[in-house]
């Protein structure tokens, strides 16, 4: 048992930063990529199997879901860096503290959006321009998909408690089984039981209540570091006000950044069924280079919560640099490989050519660019395990917000083209990506004066 509990942890507060990084950066990324399975499989049966119609529901959907587990997404934040703080000062019963004050949290909001986002679904997907072609299908799919939201939200939180303390194996190993179950039951409900779009989002749903089922039985084990029990979940507001203190604003800021991107849902309706459909296409290709940012933003912030904890400033600031390089090496790497072949990649999730092209556009302003991101996500999340949260918040919305809606307004206005579209995301990343590295030079000077080191 004490072997299993040494190899799941990783303490990064200790010895050379690049290793343990690799260690728990490499089945973060794999927790990502099975995690976008559900989505990305679903939206392969329907491109291959299904319509345009079919893909623009998807997809019109699918940017909406998103908005609704933004806040739950900070919330998780917040319980990770409080956590990883406590590990690294060395107190792991204050850890489990902010552990089950968080579940607690998210299994209740979790049901409560459930409820009211199957209600007000059609409302909102209206409000948004969802082409009317594909509205039923929209609404069908959203409702069953947020059937399992509070089980999306549960995993959630024990995988992110499960990081503070160094342990990105047990969630990826859930991930990878669930993996599978969603694509086996894909080809049931959209194959083997033709039942369109609601046969997505049914498999969708099992394999997340699978990973929620998985993610309590692991986190209950009495080999854990910080153990989960059913009988201490409640709202204990001493800690959970550290918890919101951080997570609030990253929800906040998540929420934001969704926002931003159903604004930009709503311009691309307005070109019509084929270009909803090739930006749901362009965000499936899209995935294999953010997903990887995703999982250095989150090593970055359990690094940084853990040093922080233990007073590492000046370790805080070479593990930015190590981590920032690593993150825009490898999207670099990544975002080349489909340049090379764009067509055989996006082809994999559409058959439609004339999608193809549209969302090709899209790619060449966007993907050679790709590599300022994880500058903003690593640096970032960096400032978050700090606590400096509200700045980040602040950042996000100024640029995320603020100057990219601004950009689509002045774009569409003047030039009016899906390429126009695409090119706000870089020059958005760009600046959100200054402002964060100015915010972290001022930290780091002030922060050093107090590092022991």
């Amino acid at each position: 048992m004490g072997n299993k509990k040494k190899s799941a942890a990783i303490d990064m507060t200790k010895g050379a930063i690049a290793g343990p990084l690799v260690l728990f950066i490499l089945p973060l990324i794999g927790s990502s990529i099975f995690q976008q399975l559900y989505n990305t499989v679903d939206f392969l049966f329907v491109g291959n199997l299904l319509n345009r119609t079919s893909a623009a529901a998807v997809g019109a959907s699918s940017t909406l879901i998103t908005c609704t587990i933004g806040l739950f997404s900070g919330i998780s934040v917040g319980e990770s860096v409080v956590m990883s703080q406590n590990v690294g000062k060395g107190d792991r019963a204050e850890a489990e503290r902010a552990m089950h004050s968080s579940v607690a949290f998210g299994i209740l909001g979790g049901l409560c959006i459930m409820l009211l986002g199957i209600l007000f679904a059609p409302a909102v997907l209206r409000a948004l321009n969802t082409p009317e072609s594909a509205m039923h299908e929209a609404v069908v799919y959203m409702r069953i998909y947020l059937l399992s939201l509070p089980m999306l939200v549960f995993y959630n939180m024990i995988s992110g408690a499960m990081r503070s303390y160094g342990d990105s194996d047990t969630p990826f190993r859930i991930l990878v089984i669930c993996g599978f179950v969603n694509v086996a039951a894909d080809w049931v409900f959209v194959s083997a039981i033709p039942m369109g779009v609601a046969g997505v989002a049914i498999a969708t749903a099992i394999s997340q209540g699978l990973s929620a089922i998985l993610a309590a039985f692991f986190a209950s084990r009495p080999d854990r570091e910080i153990r989960l029990s059913m009988k201490k979940l409640k709202l204990d507001m001493s800690i959970f006000g550290q918890v919101l203190s951080i997570g609030l604003p990253a929800g906040v800021q998540t929420i934001i950044v969704t926002f931003s991107n159903v604004a930009v849902q709503y311009y691309i309706n307005d070109f019509g069924e084929t270009a909803v459909a090739a930006f749901a296409t362009y965000y499936k290709v899209e995935n294999f280079i953010y997903l990887p940012i995703m999982a250095f933003g989150q090593a970055a912030t359990t690094f940084a919560g853990q040093n922080f904890g233990a007073g590492q400033y000046g370790r805080i600031k070479k593990g930015t640099f190590v981590i920032n390089a690593m993150g825009a090496l490898t999207v670099g790497i990544i975002a080349g490989v489909i340049l090379l072949f764009p067509r055989t990649v996006f082809t994999w999730f559409m058959k439609d050519s004339e999608v193809v092209d549209n969302a090709l556009m899209i790619a060449l302003v966007s993907f050679p660019f790709y590599w300022i991101y994880p500058i903003l996500e690593v640096t970032g999340g960096i400032l978050r395990g700090m606590g400096y949260a509200l700045s980040s918040m602040v950042i996000i919305i100024s640029n995320m917000c603020v100057v990219r809606i601004a950009l689509l307004a002045i774009f569409s206005s003047t030039i009016h083209t899906i390429r126009s579209l695409g090119a706000v995301y870089p020059i958005t990343w760009a600046t959100t990506a200054i402002c964060f590295v100015a915010l972290a030079a001022w930290v780091f000077k002030k922060r050093l004066k107090q590092d022991i080191h």
